[in-house]
């Protein structure tokens, strides 16, 4: 196992959701990381991210990076979604292997993985078939990095894996409308909704009338509600991630880091609804898509390695709603 005390760790994407909560869970190993941020270097030049590798005598890099967002999102820019993803990543892969960087650890999504139907994602299944449609353009990009693991300890022996993390959630995620995915989609428009009632009904207060007559909120959302997905605080996840940098080797295949267990889109909301404590109606719009049936990682290999204490959705989605009210008007702002 690699002891991270003292080493740094270059985090592409440090400043984002997912690579905040890994420069938390390094930080926590003792390690040193530095954020990468696309404020700093441009990652798709190749030549400045040379240059900054060599000048930040990294030990280890993680790559959280990533251009993406929900389903519409996936299907408005799909060119941009592959040509950003791909670009960056095999920069990524060129520039610390030039630089010598120690190991490379890679982050892939579910989204990688081909449309299986109703079965379980199993790494030994990651090339058999294609991603889903609606996200074809962003699972493509995300298979590229697994490719480029492989090719790149073929040709140079440079020491990097992949993982493959399932859906994230909590502070810090992206809850702009057009990014978000479905559990900041969701947050966001319950508790928008409710804090528009509670208003209404604060004004009825103050005009002397009954606040019981104010009309009931109503939030759409999209497709059937019954596709299943798995569902994963971010510290957990990034935890997850740490420990694949420290313990796994096998460039041959990704690693699954998760949950093992998913519920229905109808079930999410009605967790989000009484973390909310949501008091209106739901409205489900199935002329959106509902995208894949289910995905879910298979996480019996990720237990031979990694050991996580996991966040119940339950406590994890109080603890993102509080986060959201709390830095309401910022994170409406995040893109």
């Amino acid at each position: 196992m690699i002891d991270l005390t003292n080493k740094i760790v270059v985090v592409t994407g440090g400043e984002g959701f997912l690579g905040r909560a890994v420069c938390d869970a390094l930080a926590r190993k003792e390690a040193i990381p530095v954020v990468l941020s696309h404020k700093q270097i441009n990652l798709l030049d190749l030549g400045e991210t040379i240059r900054f590798f060599l000048d930040t005598s990294a030990d280890y890099c993680i790559h959280c990076a990533g251009y993406n967002g929900g389903i519409e999102f996936n299907q408005m820019y799909p060119a941009d979604i592959l040509y950003t993803n791909t670009i960056m990543g095999l920069n990524l892969y060129h520039a610390c292997e030039y630089a010598q960087i120690k190991k490379l650890v890679s982050i892939m999504t579910s989204c990688a993985y081909p449309d299986t139907g109703m079965e379980d994602l199993k790494e030994d299944t990651f090339w058999n078939g294609q991603p889903n449609k609606t996200i074809r353009a962003h699972g493509i990009a995300k298979r590229t990095l697994q490719a480029a693991t492989e090719a790149y300890k073929s040709q140079y022996d440079f020491n990097s894996v992949s993982v493959c993390v399932t859906n994230l959630y909590g502070p810090y995620d992206t809850f702009n409308l057009i990014r978000t995915k479905v559990v900041g989609a969701l947050v966001r428009k319950f508790v928008e909704a409710q804090i528009e009632y509670e208003l209404e009904k604060d004004r009825l207060i103050r005009s002397d009338l009954d606040p019981s007559e104010s009309e009931k909120p109503s939030v759409e959302c999209w497709g059937t509600g019954k596709p299943r997905r798995e569902f994963m605080y971010v510290d957990d996840a990034a935890e997850g991630i740490v420990q694949a940098l420290q313990k796994y080797d096998d460039d041959s295949s990704p690693l699954n880091i998760g949950t093992g267990e998913d519920i229905t889109i109808k079930e999410l909301v009605d967790y989000i609804v009484n973390a909310v404590g949501y008091e209106g109606e739901t409205f489900w719009n199935t002329d959106k898509s509902d995208g894949q049936l289910k995905k879910l990682l298979n996480v019996s290999k990720m237990q031979q390695f990694i050991q996580i204490d996991p966040t119940s959705i339950e406590e994890g989605l109080q603890k993102t709603v509080a986060w959201y009210i709390t830095n309401k008007k910022i994170a409406d702002a995040r893109k």
